[in-house]
């Protein structure tokens, strides 16, 4: 594999790192919000219809809670490179630089093809945990709507 082909693998894994990276903040935010959001509609939940009880209200946050969290949890494999030794009997020499370029340019299109996955993965759990939160905002609007419209006296 020539410099070029080394250097365009490189910067593919850059970008599928830095997306990777934005796409955990995004599931972070989402977690504090969603939280904050559950607090709230449990808060005045004295104040919905009967059919809204607290399990009906708390399970579509649940699942969407649950997505971002599977959205941030890392999915590595556990093999990992020799650059970055983990084990409870490391030497200072074990953390010398190798020049190995034949082996880490093998090595650079099967990093982009795993960070390619992860950044999949974490795409469509954000997607689910969005499409989830769109659902609950129009449900609950029909819920309330025919609440308001017609009242059920109890």
């Amino acid at each position: 594999m020539g410099k070029d082909a080394s250097a365009h693998y490189r910067n593919v894994a850059a970008g599928y790192t830095e997306a990777i990276r934005n796409s955990d903040a995004k599931a972070f935010l989402g977690v504090l919000f969603i939280a904050i959001m559950m607090v709230t509609v449990l808060a005045y939940r004295d104040g919905y219809p009967w059919y809204l009880n607290a399990p009906v209200l708390v399970i579509p946050f649940l699942a969407i809670f649950f997505c971002l969290i599977f959205c941030v949890y890392p999915r590595f494999p556990k093999a990992g490179r020799q650059r970055f030794p983990v084990r409870p009997d490391l030497e200072p020499d074990d953390f010398l630089i190798a020049l190995d370029e034949k082996g880490e340019a093998a090595d650079l299109p099967m990093r982009c093809v795993m960070l390619s996955r992860i950044l999949y993965w974490k795409t469509v759990t954000l997607r689910i945990a969005y499409w989830i939160a769109l659902m609950i905002i129009v449900a609950g609007q029909i819920l309330l709507t025919v609440n308001y419209l017609w009242p059920v006296r109890h």
